[in-house]
């Protein structure tokens, strides 16, 4: 929760299941299977009360919450409400097996959550890989108080402290995705099929629009690095800007593969499009405006920036921050990064460019950011190219290390328990795993819900469970070597935030932080450290890297751990968290094993 443990509570968050004489707000989200063409190629995909993505959930920090969501798809499916909380309300964060039921086709399911936190949030689907079939969309609750420390610590200008408050209240939401010409299930059919990782997109979308685009494979692999230019073996990128599927690297040498199982559209072919981009509308007498940006990709770990405008980011993850002036942000699968850009340019239609900062493929889209009457030639200059990669040394990204809670928050001293996860990829070049041996499988979305009878579940490889009350260290160590590469994870805590305290890279040669801290004190921190509810691993090219996170355990229920690239969740990177085993909620009636919500409606 957003309650300082050492400097007592704050006012942002309220740990209640029902928060007493507040409105409720209710949504429908009515799921259909439809044909559209986002980036100008048709495919069948998930649409959200007939739209894509889905409509906003615009709260107000108090709000009880009611989301009927009617699955009139052909499938199962579950919706999960990335970020929030859920204090008091774990049978409603949507993991199926682990909090409820699946949702069959023609029937309903009603969530009901407080909205006890500010902040910028996603909804999405937590079935199989329905996140890349469109089953997504924004929430945003704005904030009952705003931090005056916010708007000083950017301006000293008393009018414009107004106009960055206006803002902040009514921001643009933005959703930053990666698309694909073939449905998950299609998808991962190949993937199992081919024994291959499949880690190449079509397009990127910003609000559901973009194109495809064709650039030359040897200026893409210009863009490397030369320091990383090994990890190309000699290789250019494809058409599509995707490393070759013959790239040992990225598929392994321990697998078995079959590449005639893969089409050539997959990672090969590019044919363009000249599909509407999207564009932001801004009013020059507004002063500022804030650009919440949601990190809904798949694959993609996507840079952002706009043309001659510099990003102040004062909201991470829900939660604001000691605002940072920068000129682009990397926005990793799942993050919210929420940013305030000063309207003080010449009118025009400034370029905004989204790349991806990964290497398993050089391709961006693009948008732009429109001034109200402004000249359309005028476009501005670029902080990114095509490829993620900085046009100047003065181009300034965002660092995540030096992110810092607005109002100071630190974790205990101490942890009480202490969990080490080996990350990495076992047995198939698709499968992966939190634990070092054993992947979560699919078919255990189908179980009955752990949150049902949590004692049978706690000795299990596959999940964690805790005492409530206590802090608990969980140390990622992250698998690499020579011969496989090892992406950054973005890690997805579900119920509450953690506290990221120290990553690097080599081998984590220690079994506690405590003992880490006196051999590498300055590797760690624990006095204002980032608080995050999705953090990504460093990246292990060449050898191991770490990092750990500590936690409070409050909220006791059954959650979620796992990576939000969606084909290493659904090849199994993901644990159960039965959290405060020993506390465990009393489960309301309508959402245990003889409840249900009827046929869906509209």
């Amino acid at each position: 929760m957003k309650l300082s443990v050492l400097f007592g509570c704050v006012g942002l968050g309220v740990a209640s299941a029902v928060l007493k004489n507040s409105p409720t707000k209710r949504f429908e989200l009515n799921l259909t299977w439809g044909t559209r063409a986002p980036d100008g190629v048709e495919r069948q995909q998930v649409l959200i009360n007939g739209q894509f993505p889905g409509p906003p959930l615009i709260l107000d920090e108090g709000d009880n919450v009611e989301v009927t969501v009617n699955n009139f798809l052909p499938f199962n499916t579950t919706v999960h409400y990335h970020g929030i909380e859920q204090q008091g309300t774990s049978w409603s964060d949507g993991v199926p097996g682990v909090s409820q039921r699946l949702i069959a086709p023609g029937r309903k399911f009603v969530s009901k959550f407080a909205a006890a936190q500010y902040g910028t949030y996603w909804y999405h689907s937590h079935s199989r890989g329905q996140n890349m079939d469109g089953l997504y969309g924004p929430i945003y609750i704005r904030p009952r108080n705003i931090d005056a420390n916010l708007a000083t610590a950017i301006s000293n200008d008393t009018h414009a402290h107004s106009q960055i408050h206006n803002a902040i209240q009514d921001p643009k939401l933005v959703m930053i995705s990666d698309w694909f010409h073939q449905t998950s299930e299609e998808l991962r059919n190949i993937a199992l099929a081919a024994d291959i990782d499949a880690l190449c997109a079509d397009s990127v979308l910003i609000n559901g629009k973009g194109r495809v685009r064709c650039v030359d494979p040897g200026y893409l692999t210009s863009l490397v690095p030369p320091q990383l230019s090994p990890l190309l073996q000699g290789q250019n990128f494809t058409a599509k800007g995707c490393l070759p599927i013959h790239n040992t690297y990225a598929q392994t040498t321990f697998a078995q593969h079959n590449y005639t199982a893969v089409p050539p559209s997959m990672f090969d072919q590019c044919n363009a499009t000249s599909s509407p981009e999207e564009s932001i509308q801004v009013d020059p007498r507004d002063g500022w405006t804030s650009l919440n940006l949601i990190g809904s990709a798949a694959i993609s770990s996507l840079t952002f920036s706009i043309n001659n405008h510099s990003l102040w980011v004062y909201e991470v993850d829900g939660q604001h921050i000691v605002p940072t002036k920068v000129d682009a942000v990397t926005i990793s699968n799942g993050a919210r990064y929420s940013v305030l850009v000063q309207l003080n340019n010449t009118p025009g239609d400034y370029r905004i460019t989204v790349a991806n900062a990964g290497y398993n493929q050089k391709f961006a889209g693009y948008g732009l950011l429109s001034y109200i009457n402004g000249d359309p030639s005028v476009v501005g200059t670029q902080s990114i190219n095509y490829g993620g990669v900085s046009t100047s040394p003065d181009v300034v990204l965002l660092d995540e290390t030096t992110v810092k809670p607005l109002i100071p928050n630190q974790p205990s001293e101490e942890a009480d328990s202490t969990y080490r996860l080996t990350v990495g990829r076992i047995e198939k070049a698709w499968k992966w795993s939190l634990n070092g041996d054993q992947a979560y499988d699919l078919s255990l979305e189908s179980e009955k819900p752990m949150l049902w009878n949590p004692q049978s579940q706690a000795n299990s490889s596959l999940v964690i469970a805790t005492q409530n009350g206590t802090w608990v260290d969980i140390i990622f160590d992250v698998s690499g070597s020579a011969t496989t590469l090892q992406p950054g994870h973005p890690i997805h805590k579900h119920s509450n935030m953690v506290y990221v305290l120290g990553a690097g890279t080599g081998k984590f040669n220690w079994t506690s932080v405590a003992e880490a801290r006196k051999e590498i004190p300055d590797l760690f921190n624990l006095v204002n450290p980032p608080m995050r509810d999705t953090f990504t691993t460093i990246p292990a090219f060449l050898g191991p890297s770490w990092m750990v996170v500590r936690y409070h355990v409050e909220n006791p229920g059954a959650f979620f751990l796992h990576c939000h690239i969606d084909p290493h969740l659904t090849g199994g990177m993901a644990l159960a968290m039965l959290d405060g085993i020993d506390t465990w909620p009393q489960i309301p009636a309508q959402y245990g094993p003889n409840g249900h919500w009827g046929k869906a409606t509209k």
